[in-house]
């Protein structure tokens, strides 16, 4: 009985152990879409609306040190049916080898169809220098 209570505990640490191994973002690999959308030059960020797929688009899209790692701004549209009471987004944020480095999620409150709103996130842990790429994607 005191044996089957270790190999109990024995086996739920491993598995523990296994599944925060398996949480290290950094070893991750996006395979989309050549990593998502490369930063512009332009220091105002992409003027151009860009489809983000589900009928959202952005632009402006602006990333900039912050202290706790990077600020990710810029515009969403809602060119989709319908009214969001509460709609959320993911963005994440890839080197250019498309390693994944980050992700946090952003809300807009009360998105009507056809409005453009402004939306501010900040990704943690990251550093400027090594974002070459952003993917941003509507969560359902």
């Amino acid at each position: 009985m005191k044996s089957d209570t270790i190999r109990e505990n024995t086996l739920l640490v491993l598995t523990l152990a296994f599944l925060l191994a398996g949480s290290r973002p950094a070893l991750a690999r996006h395979e989309g879409a050549a990593c998502g959308v490369p930063l512009p030059e332009d220091p105002f960020g992409h003027t151009e609306l860009i489809d983000i797929g589900q009928r959202f688009l952005v632009r402006n899209v602006r990333i900039s040190p912050h202290p706790q790692g990077v600020m990710v701004v810029g515009e969403i549209h809602n060119d989709r049916q319908g009214f969001f009471n509460f709609a959320l987004f993911k963005v994440q944020l890839f080197h250019g080898d498309c390693t994944y480095l980050g992700a946090n999620n952003f809300a807009i409150e009360n998105f009507e169809l056809g409005v453009t709103r402004p939306f501010r996130v900040i990704v943690p842990h990251v550093q400027r220098a090594t974002v070459a790429t952003y993917h941003i994607e509507f969560l359902p």
